[in-house]
């Protein structure tokens, strides 16, 4: 430290001497050959800690600025997530207007509000009751098609029995043939759970892959025309005497949001379809 001071003295004593004369001393010189070196090391120094803080402070707003678009992003995915769900929910509105406007049952409408936690494919609950016209037994359908019937009511909700639960069963027939003799039952598939089968078919039945299967009337619960599902593919029983229809559900169970309770215009008379 002692050796920087004089070092650092005589730096001094020889600017200010400069300034006053022309020309330097031959120890002078020598003094400046050995300290120049010094003085390099101190400027070189000095400026890599103006550096080094300057790219502190450059890291800092670099930190601030990615934070600050890190939010902005975060927003907007929220924001995007948002406008596509609004973008379904009105999409599946819009469905719901139109099947309304076109069917020729009095509806009422519902959204569903909880399901069956022992079985995702048993029954829903929605938010309408008896307060809102809704009774025991009646058919529940979406704008695709027919999901189930009305299993339990309160006055400000309901339970619905699904399709695919087995003590469901629902009287069919083809829409293509329309055969007044062809009349099968629906019922859920116990092996493909998800899945219908229409069974009792006699094995010269008119049905094909593809055909759609709607309800047939008889029983009096589930009204006329109801889409059930789709063939496909024939199926024969064990013994061979008989066949039965696999189908596809019209409706998707694992997307049930809102739906229809259909309100029939005649007072429905007992029948041989339901719950068993």
């Amino acid at each position: 430290m002692i050796t920087l001071f004089l070092v650092l003295t005589m730096l001094l004593v020889l600017t200010q001497r400069t300034v006053t004369r022309q020309g330097i001393t031959v120890a002078e010189e020598a003094l400046l050959t050995v300290v120049a070196p010094v003085q390099g090391v101190f400027q070189r120094f000095t400026s890599s800690v103006e550096g080094l803080r300057t790219s502190i402070k450059g890291y800092q707003f670099l930190a601030a600025e990615n934070r600050r678009l890190q939010d902005e992003l975060a927003a907007t995915l929220a924001l995007e997530a948002r406008l596509t769900e609004l973008r379904h929910e009105n999409n599946r509105l819009r469905q719901m207007l139109n099947f309304e406007a076109r069917s020729e049952h009095e509806l009422i409408a519902a959204e569903v509000i909880a399901r069956d936690s022992s079985s995702w494919f048993q029954t829903i609950s929605i938010n309408k009751g008896s307060l809102h016209g809704v009774e025991q037994n009646l058919a529940v359908v979406t704008s695709e098609g027919l999901i189930g019937s009305i299993l339990a009511v309160s006055p400000v909700s309901s339970q619905v029995l699904l399709l695919t639960d087995n003590r469901r069963a629902v009287s069919a027939m083809v829409q293509r043939s329309r055969e007044p003799g062809m009349v099968g039952v629906v019922e859920a598939d116990a092996d493909l759970p998800g899945y219908l089968r229409m069974i009792n078919l006699p094995r010269d039945a008119n049905i094909q892959p593809g055909d759609t299967i709607i309800s047939s009337g008889l029983g009096g619960i589930y009204p006329q025309g109801l889409v059930l599902g789709y063939v496909l593919e024939m199926v024969e029983e064990e013994l061979g005497l008989l066949r039965f229809a696999l189908l596809r559900p019209a409706a998707n169970f694992n997307r049930l949001e809102e739906v229809f309770v259909v309100v029939p215009s005649a007072v429905p008379a007992q029948g041989g379809e339901g719950v068993f």
